[in-house]
């Protein structure tokens, strides 16, 4: 073309055939106007041809422009953005260099006080990412240059964010993705609610979270895109998942295969399908996401820049289905395709030590199910390629060495064993737990590998290794608190896979250092390791009295900060922060709980830096732990795969070891297993506070030949042998004698968590032969504690002596929520407490609101609850007691401070259950209480009778009645002990064979 008339004929028309005017302009002129019509053809249409006219066009038009035309500068800047477009399409280098070329020229001969210049350094940024420093650079500047109310203020944001993105993914370091977040976040708010690209600013900020989620594990990121799309139903008229499928699928159909973007759109449409598999499980979405991303590869050629990806991410989908259906013919072309992935990815490239990785698991996965030595060597030079392609700086490095770890691991267990296979996997673990930048949960998995290598192949060392057994298994204790990450809410923490990677793994150390003979230090590290996140709740709680008296700033700050978490883990707005700290820039930029929990790492590493405090906050030693024996010994039992023991901490600090050989795992989960079915048959678990007038009415059937009363004399039985009489016989002769029965401290692990030691024995069936038992109940009084660290708080005696509590007494005979379910007796109940006890505060039926209860536990000693209560599974925040208007969840209980708690009786059902997947943790209401600063808790291991209830509860307060007239420490667990006593006694409903209805009564605290 060198003329008008060369150029329009070429010119391809609209869809009505008209063609742009431009007669009467110069040559350069039109054949720029052509170029610049020709572009946004393409945009609309994807057609390569028109995108091939633009350039063309341009080419010409800057090539017939003369140096002073003031336009040249433009013309040289929309050739640029035409060949970075032509590049994204195709793939050819050539254009991206020329493109880059192009835009550094314009940017050169734009003046820095220019409108255009922000536009300039953008568009030189865009073709600039690979050189991240450089257009991060560029990007700040052009944001810098333009105000808010510009109206591409939100798109400079945008790109400048995902530059940062881009970045944290090859240097691993999350000041970067941080940043990322905050910009993104800027620039979906500066954006129109009916802006078209609001749509894409989301879907950016998006992406971002799921990094950030990746990394941290913190599962607020997670929910973030879900509240995206939720956004989209306003914005973008989508209303959820399913409709976004469809709308993917449909613009897919409508779109030619030759279109640029059509690959791409077949990879989202694929990851949204493999969403929805993974939420619903239907096999029909895997098998479409599969489809969709085979067609994603197809459609794009091997140059494409975006191939590799659509690759690895095919044989990632192939492998999800391998998993899910054992097909090795899956497992296969997961393994052509990753391969053919890392073929096509440069070794430069910054995912190619993924698509390593991906192939080298792939590999490993096929050697187990075949035994092809072939697989496991070519899996080893994968990972041992994908460590070296990764930067030491790299967050991905500790998974990559752990990687290669495992796959010489694997071959020294195999037949294939080479002689240096156990050094070389000690050094791949070593090198990855001293990684720096990674995820503190990989360093702890690669820790835990460590010690397994150490374990079983010890012999093989001529010398000592960098790290003993202990060594290892005490780091892997130190990064316990690093895991579980203060800057999630309390439900993400609980919901967390760290939370069951750390149970695991600390039952392993615990159990090597009880096999190592280092009690003392099993008991600590058990502690670290139990409840964690009820400790991290106490931690921000500790009194900072000292602190507060040599250094009164840091100590105010710190309890600034610490409240906005406790604010963030309960889920409360931090608005209410806001108003009590100094308005600052500093308080803007800790606003998030992310923010918050950055801070309080900052500020606990700066007290410890003081010689005074040098210990602040870190984990109690044994000699710390034993003051937690106040009341009596406290009899830690730790139930392990390999072996089962109890070490009973004394007052001394002295720890004594008694082997369980009797227990097992195995044997404690099949009773686990056996009680919770019979209280299901019986309706025990899935009811509350009923009145179950008739336990022989049938409804619960029979689980096995055995009635009731039998099964749970022989799950008492079996815990009376296997675990209550050996840890009895040596409390007897370790308590001095005495007219009272000692008091015994119940730590349980694992199962154990879940089953009645309290009321472990020996029951005749003939009560008249009663004289011939033994039970824990006739040697000891019981308590259970979560950890140690809930008895060693400190408590001010809030109840002077000689004067009666102050006790709020909460009943709800009919809460409109559960209205099926009537509970009468809670009248009865409240009735009788309020007889027993001096100054009392009745909240009845519709007085006994959330807020009113919650406004009277700030002002009473003592608490008590009548009423339904409800263990919620899914998320263990959300068990609450049912009041009058509401639910008082766990989760509104952590968000109050109660400073004058006492005693709470939760006379409720399920109140001390837990939850079997967090069987370390204690998740349930009665720990609840013990946490936010009751002394002692009355709580429940199932759902309990209304007829009993009231009957318990008259002799618990008669007996506690007399200790206050009597004066001095108040013993709760001893009213508990005699008022369920007093009950197997009875010579009605409520006898000793009567398991179900006076087993659940337990005591938590002092």
């Amino acid at each position: 073309m060198s003329s008008p008339s060369d150029v329009e004929p070429h010119f391809p028309a609209s869809a009505d055939g008209s063609k742009p005017d431009v007669k009467g302009l110069p040559f350069n002129m039109k054949i720029w106007i052509l170029g610049q019509q020709a572009y946004k053809r393409y945009e609309t249409q994807g057609d390569i041809k028109v995108l091939e006219f633009a350039i063309r066009s341009l080419r010409l038009a800057m090539e017939a422009t003369e140096d002073d035309n003031p336009e040249k500068v433009t013309i040289i800047a929309n050739l640029g953005v035409s060949l970075s477009t032509r590049f994204k399409r195709v793939g050819e280098l050539r254009d991206l260099e020329e493109s880059i070329y192009l835009k550094q020229l314009a940017n050169a001969l734009t003046p820095y006080d220019s409108p255009d210049k922000h536009s300039r350094l953008t568009n030189l940024a865009v073709s600039l990412l690979s050189r991240f420093e450089e257009a991060i650079e560029l990007d700040t500047r052009a944001v810098e240059l333009v105000p808010d109310c510009h109206v591409h203020k939100s798109a400079l944001l945008n790109n400048l964010g995902i530059s940062l993105r881009t970045q944290f993914e090859l240097s691993g370091s999350t000041d970067d993705l941080e940043k990322a977040i905050e910009l993104q976040t800027h620039a979906v708010e500066l954006m129109p609610e009916d802006s078209s690209v609001k749509p894409m600013g989301l879907i950016n900020l998006g992406n971002s979270h799921l990094r950030r989620f990746g990394r941290l594990g913190n599962l607020e990121d997670l929910e973030l895109p879900s509240r995206i799309k939720t956004r989209f139903k306003r914005i973008g008229d989508l209303a959820d998942l399913e409709r976004a499928i469809m709308l993917l699928a449909r613009s897919i159909e409508l779109t030619s295969d030759d279109h640029p973007e059509k690959p791409l759109s077949l990879n989202n449409l694929s990851n949204s399908l493999r969403d929805r598999y993974e939420q619903t499980g239907d096999a029909k979405n895997l098998e479409d996401a599969i489809a969709h991303q085979f067609r994603a590869v197809e459609l794009t050629p091997d140059g494409h820049p975006e191939k590799h990806i659509y690759l690895n991410n095919l044989g990632t989908q192939l492998g999800t289905r391998f998993k899910q259906f054992g097909n090795l013919d899956d497992l296969d072309w997961a393994i052509i395709h990753f391969t053919h992935a890392v073929a096509l990815t440069p070794e430069e490239h910054h995912e190619k030590p993924s698509w390593l990785y991906n192939l080298s698991s792939s590999l490993l996965d096929r050697f187990k199910q075949v035994g092809d030595v072939l697989d496991l060597e070519e899996a080893i030079r994968c990972s041992v390629r994908s460590v070296e392609l990764t930067p030491e700086n790299h967050a991905q490095r500790t998974r990559n060495l752990r990687s290669l770890g495992i796959r010489f691991l694997t071959r020294l267990r195999s037949q294939h064993a080479h002689t240096d296979d156990a050094s070389r996997a000690m050094e791949a673990f070593l090198e990855a737990m001293q990684h720096p930048t990674s995820h503190p949960l990989e360093r702890l998995q690669v820790s835990s590998q460590y010690a397994e290598l150490l374990t079983e192949f010890s012999h093989l060392f001529t010398t000592p290794p960098q790290l003993s057994l202990l060594e290892a298994w005490k780091y892997t204790i130190s990064l316990v608190p690093q895991c579980i990450w203060l800057g999630n809410n309390v439900r993400g923490r609980y919901t967390s896979k760290e939370l069951r990677e750390v149970a695991y793994n600390v039952g392993n150390a615990v159990t090597a250092a009880i096999s190592a003979g280092e009690h003392g230090l099993a008991i600590e590290w058990l502690e670290t390791g139990r409840a964690v996140v009820w400790s991290q709740i106490l931690q921000l709680r500790t009194p900072l009295d000292d602190l507060h008296r040599l250094h009164p700033q840091l100590a105010e700050h710190l309890r600034h900060v610490s409240h906005a978490l406790e604010l963030a883990a309960s889920g409360s707005p931090l608005v209410s922060v806001e108003s009590q700290l100094p308005s600052s820039s500093h308080d803007i930029q800790i606003q998030s709980s992310h923010g918050y929990a950055l801070e309080y790492d900052k500020l606990i590493s700066t007290i410890r830096g003081l010689e005074e405090f040098k210990d602040f906050l870190q984990p109690k030693t044994l000699s710390q732990l034993a003051r937690a024996c106040v009341s009596g010994p406290v009899v830690v039992i730790n139930v392990h795969e390999s072996r089962c023991d109890a070490l009973i901490l004394c007052r001394a600090g002295d720890v004594v070891h008694v082997p369980l050989p009797e227990l097992s795992l195995s044997r404690a989960m099949a009773v686990q297993k056996y009680l919770w079915d019979l209280l299901r048959a019986k309706h025990f678990l899935n009811r509350c506070r009923s009145n179950l007038q008739d336990e022989d009415d049938g409804r619960g059937g029979r689980v096995t030949a055995m009635d009731p009363p039998d099964m749970m004399r022989k799950i008492l039985a079996d815990l009376w042998n296997w675990v209550v009489k050996p840890i009895m016989d040596i409390v007897c002769t370790l308590e001095p004698p005495s007219t009272t029965l000692p008091h015994v401290t119940w730590c349980p692990t694992g199962p154990l968590v879940f089953l009645p030691l309290h009321a472990a024995g020996i029951y005749p069936k003939n009560e008249r032969t009663a004289t011939t038992s033994q039970t824990i109940m006739d040697l000891a009084i019981s308590s259970y504690t979560p950890t140690l660290e809930a008895l060693l708080r400190p408590r001010a005696q809030v109840i002077p002596a000689g004067q009666d509590p102050r006790v709020l007494v909460v009943s709800q005979p009919a809460s409109p929520l559960a209205i099926n379910n009537p509970i009468p007796g809670t009248t009865t109940e409240a009735a009788i407490v309020m007889s027993l006890v001096g100054e009392s505060k009745p909240l009845d039926d519709a007085d006994g609101t959330v807020q009113a209860v919650l406004e009277g536990m700030t002002t009473h000693e003592w608490v008590h609850l009548a009423c339904h209560g409800i263990q919620n599974r899914m998320d263990p925040t959300n068990s609450a007691f049912i009041l009058h208007d509401g639910r008082l969840t766990l989760a509104e209980l952590i968000s109050h401070h109660f400073p004058n708690a006492d005693l709470a009786v939760l006379s409720a059902c399920q109140t001390a259950t837990g939850d079997e997947r967090l069987s370390e943790e204690a998740v349930h209401l009665a720990a609840g209480m013990l946490n936010i600063g009751y002394k002692s808790v009355i709580g429940t291991m199932w759902s309990i009778s209304d007829y009993v209830a009231p009957e318990v509860m008259r002799v618990f307060y008669t007996v506690m009645a007399e200790q206050v007239k009597a004066g001095g420490q108040l013993q709760p667990a001893y009213a508990l002990h005699e008022a369920t006593k007093a009950l197997c006694n009875s010579s009605g409903r409520g006898g000793m064979n009567d398991f179900l209805r006076w087993v659940p009564f337990v005591h938590f605290g002092l």
